[in-house]
């Protein structure tokens, strides 16, 4: 408690230092921006857009006529003017001298789909079953993406412990979800019990906003089964003149005791550019809404450095490095702790955008390599009286990539080819204290030393026909896997796995009138098995007892998926509905095998990964927004996913369950403030496979409030509150509290209420 004392005096001091610095005026202006904001649909007026100038954040709304006026006086120059409205893309457009003196035009062109107005924001062309998170509208972010991405329709994550929340899209985790980073593979998790899964490598203050594909649609990233993860990162600026910028945030919450600061340097000049960033994290237990204590706690550090340089007018080269570092993350789920987990990154690439290229565009290239270095222990824990035990393992990814581009007469066509290779080794260390086998010591192989390696390529097309857009795409992937180490109870099996893949999709979109558009995608994913189902190695990673076991002679899975998606959107009013449904085969899934004995004395028995057959799933995502003057807005939204398998009818395990959302807000004070309420309620989970180890999930509901204020240009205040009724609850994809702890409560509830509030500085 004395150490969040500390960081909310800094906090004040910080602000009360910026406060006094602001003192002294700088180049200012007292010009007004007046402007007209028109639909590119109709040539109609938008009436009741945001218009925001950055970074001084004054905001208007625009009137019946569409048209503003921005106050600018006492902003520092230069400024930026960014327009919204639901359905449309936002524009952000660069004031210049003779903007001022002149009523200005902005044109808003329609997106196609949107779930909320405060975190979702979609610009897909093709109406394809996606969207997109934006971050930079959310407040006291979480350390790693797992946790944001809870905001997303449809999906959730698992809970294991305060850090590293494992996402879930429709149902489907791990390996059938593609994530991806800038459309490159990022890292790979090297827990076998996955405490540090892909997304929780991942800086979200460094990202401008996730991209959500749902479905085996998005191809050219790699290969598509339940869906993709796009994280795009922050482009820096394209500058005129030379110039430095900085942004700083720093915040604080109550009951999690998380404490964050990001800084973030950037600058350059017409041919050389870079962003240099770092940030330090930590949180501790928490209380839950029935003041269970959850331990939760660790602590973070992270910094990198990406520079950009314009070869010519049409050639960049850009390079990055980052690193991570993660100290004693609590996961009370789980038999260890973990004590380090260090991430390395480096990536390089190159375009080329010929000025005058005519069915040709542009040409990428690029490379990347990363290195986790993961050790869990039990040195925390009661159990370390009785043995030492002590887990090591390194996870390696490197890759190459390129992408070309070009137009067709009334379309777009896109070529792209790489590799991707992952090598993952591990071992763990247990040494006996007590009892019969005292001074005995056991090594196990975690992964075999095993690699994979996915060689593909993808060719894809759009197509526009006067009120019809059709695409398609269609890929092929030669995964190879192998094993260097081969444990005890593999020895003599063929531990080589080969498989040829091909994936395809397309879809056709009809504008049935203005602002109505309907969909239909198809498509057939295929995923080769990853390195756990292959090659675990006899350990405890699931969400019972069980040793699980890796096999070798696993079938890739088929998904054939199709989504309907349907639009309608006016001046003031949207709504979409997204169906879909998968029949998936040789689905893959730990089953218990009684004839193969555990290798541990004290676990119920082994489940090694089979095709367990074909599962269907179904569902829906239904979402509705309204806006009104002055920047207000309401929003409401509806999912689910239903799951079985085809033989028996009998549950898949670890669906979430229906799901309902609203979100109301808009601007108070002349734009001076931003309010926001969230709600949202979960349905008890009832279709569970109790074979599994699942058991059924109460209904909870959820208010949040958060609130948003300028006080002054480039200063933004964040506060709210999380779970305001303070209710006791969990998620349906939460882990049970390990036997070997001591807990009130059989399942890890999430945190109670808590306040949080945040400090955001731009120069």
């Amino acid at each position: 408690m004395n150490r969040l004392y500390t960081h909310l005096l800094l906090l004040c001091m910080v602000f009360l230092a910026v406060d006094q610095a602001g003192a002294t005026p700088a180049t200012t202006t007292t010009d007004e921006v007046t402007g007209v904001v028109i639909s590119s649909d109709d040539g109609k007026p938008v009436s009741g857009a945001t218009v925001r100038a950055q970074p001084c954040s004054r905001a208007t709304a625009t009137d019946h006529e569409g048209r503003f006026t921005l106050n600018l006086k006492g902003c520092e120059q230069p400024q930026e003017v960014r327009i919204s409205f639901i359905g449309y893309r936002t524009l952000t457009h660069s004031l210049t001298e003779t903007d001022r003196s002149r009523e200005m035009e902005f044109i808003l062109y329609p997106v196609v789909e949107t779930l909320s107005p405060v975190t979702v924001l979609s610009y897909r062309t093709l109406r394809s079953p996606s969207m997109e998170l934006e971050t930079a509208r959310s407040a006291l972010l979480p350390v790693d993406s797992g946790a944001f991405l809870r905001e997303a329709s449809n999906a959730s994550g698992i809970r294991r412990g305060g850090f590293g929340i494992d996402p879930v899209l429709r149902g489907l985790s791990g390996s059938r979800l593609n994530v991806r980073v800038d459309g490159l593979t990022t890292t790979a998790a090297a827990c076998p019990n996955r405490m540090d899964p892909p997304t929780s490598h991942i800086r979200l203050t460094d990202i401008e906003r996730i991209e959500i594909h749902r479905g085996p649609h998005a191809l050219e990233y790699g290969p598509a089964f339940g869906g993709t993860l796009n994280f795009v990162s922050q482009k820096p600026d394209e500058y005129v003149t030379p110039r430095l910028n900085a942004d700083f945030r720093a915040g604080l919450e109550t009951n999690t005791a998380h404490r964050k600061t990001d800084l973030r340097i950037f600058g350059g000049n017409r041919r050389v550019d870079f962003i240099l960033n770092g940030g330090l994290s930590s949180t501790g237990d928490y209380i839950s809404g029935s003041g269970v204590a959850i331990p939760a706690g660790f602590g973070s550090r992270d910094y990198g450095l990406e520079l950009g340089w314009n070869l010519t007018r049409e050639q960049r080269f850009t390079a990055a490095w980052s690193q991570s570092f993660v100290r004693d993350a609590d996961f009370p789920s789980l038999p260890m702790d973990m004590a380090v987990d260090d991430t390395y990154k480096l990536k390089a690439g190159y375009s080329w955008r010929p000025s005058e290229g005519q069915g040709f565009q542009q040409l990428e290239l690029n490379g990347y390599w990363s290195l986790v270095d993961h050790e869990m222990n039990n040195h925390r824990r009661s159990s370390f009286g009785m043995r030492d035990a002590v887990a090591l393992a390194e996870t390696q990814t490197r890759g190459v990539h390129a992408r070309a581009s070009g137009l067709l007469p009334s379309g777009r066509w896109t070529v792209a080819g790489g590799t991707d290779h992952q090598d993952v080794s591990g071992t763990r260390f247990v040494e006996f204290k007590t009892g019969p086998r005292t001074g005995e010591k056991i090594t196990y192989n975690l992964w075999q030393d095993a690699s994979i390696t996915n060689i593909g390529i993808y060719s894809g097309m759009e197509q526009f026909l006067a009120d019809w857009t059709l695409s398609a795409g269609v890929r092929a992937d030669l995964n190879l896997a192998s094993s260097d180490d081969a444990a005890p109870r593999f020895a003599g099996q063929d531990l080589d796995s080969d498989h040829l893949n091909f994936s395809i999709s397309g879809g056709v979109t009809r504008s049935l009138s203005s602002g109505n558009t309907l969909g239909l995608f198809l498509g057939r994913g295929v995923r080769s098995p990853d390195i756990t189902e292959r090659y675990i190695n006899f350990l405890t990673i699931g969400r019972d007892g069980f040793e699980y076991a890796g096999n070798p002679a696993l079938e890739p899975e088929e998904n054939l998926q199709a989504d309907l998606v349907w639009q309608l959107r006016t001046d003031r009013y949207r709504f979409g509905a997204t169906l879909f449904g998968s029949h998936m085969t040789n689905y893959i899934s730990a089953v218990a095998d009684p004839d193969t004995p555990p290798v541990a004395m004290d676990v119920p028995g082994v489940r090694v990964f089979t095709n367990r057959g074909d599962a269907r799933f179904a569902g829906f995502e239904l979402e509705g927004e309204a806006g009104f003057e002055k920047g207000w807005f309401l929003g409401a939204s509806l999912a689910y996913t239903h799951a079985s398998y085809r033989e028996d009818g009998t549950a898949v395990a670890e669906i979430p369950p229906l799901e309902a959302g609203i979100t109301a807000g808009g601007l108070l004070f002349s734009g001076r403030l931003t309010h926001e309420t969230k709600l949202r309620y979960v349905f008890e989970q009832g279709r569970i496979d109790e074979a599994f180890g699942e058991s059924k999930t109460p209904a909870f509901f959820l208010a949040d409030i958060n609130l948003r204020s300028e006080l002054r240009d480039g200063i933004m205040l964040s506060a709210g509150v999380r779970n305001l009724f303070d209710e006791a609850y969990y998620e349906h994809l939460n882990r049970r509290f390990n036997p070997g702890i001591e807990s009130a409560s059989e399942m890890l509830l999430e945190p109670g209420r808590r306040i949080y509030l945040e400090l955001s500085i731009r120069i």
